[in-house]
């Protein structure tokens, strides 16, 4: 950099222009000392952190505010108002009056210098100690500027190692708080963990996971003041370093002022560059790492949110199977309730039932003379009443059965509401997520228990209805056979109280024409006796005697004869009950569509009918048409017993 520096023109030896010489010299340090004071009023300072000037004033340019009447009047006014003058003007107008006064000074230097003759022509030849002077000044410039430049380079190597130590420190803090963190976040990584996990702890747990927050921003911070502490430093340590070579320069005196001051300000630019880059460095550094904190917080707590949201939804699935399995369980499938309602409705169906059963049997045993229609009227109003006594348990025992049924659906309802608010009350869920969970899967596990319940009643009541009906009528056709038998009896009866009456009034016929005639016999009898207890003679008392033996005679005969008629007549009613008997029997037979022979007398038919076989051949037509009648009465009867047979089974 010496180098470029321009060679400074020696002016040669004479009287006259040594004191020319004598003179620049002079002017120059008395223009650069009236420069100093000038600017001596001001005091910069420059800042470690910012480089900003610091302005001091004293006591009495600031005790009446630091504006002046001229920016208090700016203040003040309004924005473009006339009256007002502009203060963008102003300072623009200030500007140009001292870059004309300073091209002034620079214009009255070039002046100066140009009036210096440029060829010098000497008086006389001199030594060469002024070229000993300048190349000892350039060598010893040149090995300043190098010790400068060694010490700035000793500078920033021992503050490289400072700043690697202190970046690297920060580094493992946050490397180690890093792992603290995703050792925090693996309590909740596993599904079987997290869902043992509270709403508090995961809470908690995020909380711990913040507390992290302002520490590693404080080390962020941390680091950033201590790099720019470390950079204050070192521009401290340069300054000095500057300061120091800058005397140095100055008393060497290679270079010009001006020269020297645009060289040291040319080095000073480069390391303030250098220093800004570092600091626009450090800056960036630290919204990396501040943004990289932050997007790190936002990864975790993205994760967190994740995994709380598993939580909910594992929690969801928990209730869901666990309300699931209690839909599945025997409290719900096979309530306790309705199994005691059904088999309190079998014990009272069985009794009645079995009532019932004892009056259909009953029927069996209702034999002549007790078979009437009024012993079979009063039975069928028996077993109607039995059998309305029985469709009343039967609407009951439904009755109770729904009301059980209407339990355990709202047991179901309870257990679900009380799911609801559990989660609302952990916090798995708001209410109405809560709600289209139980809409989505727990309604409809009720609505299929309810329907299969529901289905469950409306079979057992077809089923109940259906037997009602087919019971009524079963017993509506048996209390029609009874009344058919009892019609037969009736028959029986009315025909048996004919045949009596019919032999009372033969007999009081046969007892009337004996009075009749015995009156006459017995009005003899009595003149005669009268005669005698009138006849005085014994001729007369022996002729009335003899008369009145006659007449009693007369009566012995009439007497046995009518006795005799009457027996005759006695003699005639066996035969006549005899035929409503048979007639009786053929009527029993045929409303029974059954045949009245003995099981001996058919073996003998079968043998008759066998040795006629054997004695004549008969056809198949002729011996089927004689079957045919058998048959059909043995079908009949068969079918009359099993219908009395399937009405009692059915019953039962």
């Amino acid at each position: 950099m010496a180098d470029t520096t321009t060679a400074i023109r020696v002016i040669p030896s004479g009287k006259i222009y040594r004191q020319m010489f004598d003179a620049q010299v002079q002017l120059n340090k008395s223009l650069t000392q009236i420069s100093k004071r000038s600017k001596s009023p001001i005091h910069t300072v420059l800042s470690s952190s910012n480089g900003v000037p610091l302005v001091r004033l004293n006591t009495d340019e600031t005790h009446h505010g630091v504006l002046t009447e001229r920016q208090k009047t700016w203040v003040n006014g309004f924005p473009n108002e006339q009256n007002i003058e502009n203060p963008v003007l102003y300072k623009q107008y200030a500007e140009y009056i001292n870059s004309k006064l300073l091209e002034t000074d620079a214009l009255k230097y070039d002046k100066e210098v140009e009036g210096l003759p440029d060829v010098v022509v000497p008086g006389k030849v001199g030594s060469n100690i002024i070229d000993r002077i300048a190349s000892s000044r350039k060598e010893r410039h040149e090995a300043a500027v190098e010790d400068m430049q060694q010490e700035l380079n000793v500078i920033s190597s021992n503050f490289e190692p400072r700043i690697a130590e202190t970046s690297e420190m920060i580094l493992n803090k946050l490397n180690k708080n890093d792992e603290e963190l995703e050792n925090i976040l693996a309590r909740i990584k596993l599904d079987e963990d997290l869902i043992d996990h509270r709403l508090e702890d995961l809470d908690c747990l995020w909380q711990e996971v913040q507390s992290f927050t302002p520490s590693r921003q404080g080390w962020i911070i941390e680091l950033d003041f201590m790099l720019k502490t470390l950079e204050d430093e070192r521009a401290e340590m340069i300054r000095t370093v500057f300061e120091v070579y800058s005397d140095k320069f100055e008393k060497i005196s290679h270079l010009m002022a001006p020269d020297l001051q645009k060289f040291l300000d040319k080095e000073a630019q480069l390391v303030n560059q250098t220093i800004l880059s570092n600091r626009r460095a450090y800056a960036d550094l630290y919204v990396r790492l501040m943004s990289a904190d932050i997007e790190r917080e936002k990864t975790l707590y993205a994760a967190w949110k994740r995994r709380k949201q598993d939580w909910s939804n594992l929690k969801n699935k928990k209730f869901v199977n666990e309300f699931k399995e209690y839909m599945k369980s025997d409290e719900v499938t096979k309530p306790e309730g309705v199994d005691r309602v059904l088999q309190e409705m079998i014990a009272a169906q069985c009794e009645l039932n079995e009532k019932r059963y004892e009056l259909i049997m009953s029927l069996a045993e209702m034999k002549p003379p007790m078979s009437t229609k009024t012993a079979v009227y009063k039975w069928n109003q028996t077993v109607q009443s039995v059998s309305q006594e029985i469709e009343n348990i039967n609407q009951m025992y439904l009755s109770k059965l729904h009301e059980e049924y209407e339990q355990v659906c709202h047991g179901c309802i309870d257990k679900m509401n009380s799911i609801k608010e559990t989660v609302i009350i952990e916090g798995v869920c708001t209410s109405s997520q809560a709600q289209d969970v139980i809409d989505k899967d727990m309604l409809p596990l009720i609505g299929d228990r309810q329907k299969s319940f529901e289905e469950n009643l409306e079979i057992m009541e077809n089923a109940l209805e259906t037997h009602g009906l087919t019971m009524t009528t079963d017993v509506k056709s048996l209390f029609k056979f009874a009344q058919g038998a009892t019609h037969v009896w009736d028959i029986h009866e009315i025909g048996l109280a004919k045949q009596e009456r019919a032999l009372q009034e033969k007999l009081e016929r046969c007892r009337h024409d004996h009075d009749y005639k015995n009156q006459d016999t017995e009005a003899m009898l009595d003149n005669i006796m009268d005669k005698m207890r009138q006849e005085s003679t014994e001729q007369g008392l022996a002729s009335s005697l003899v008369k009145a033996l006659e007449m009693l005679e007369r009566i012995r005969l009439s007497y046995e004869v009518f006795h005799q008629k009457q027996t005759e007549i006695v003699k005639m009613y066996p035969e006549m009950v005899k035929s409503e008997l048979d007639s009786y029997d053929e009527s029993v037979c045929k409303f029974f569509m059954v045949n009245r022979k003995h099981p001996d007398d058919m073996v003998d038919s079968a043998e008759s009918d066998g040795r006629d076989s054997r004695s004549s051949v008969s056809s198949p037509d002729e011996k089927e048409r004689k079957r045919t009648p058998t048959k059909q009465k043995r079908q009949s009867k068969e079918e009359s017993v099993s219908l009395f047979f399937n009405i009692v089974d059915f019953i039962i």
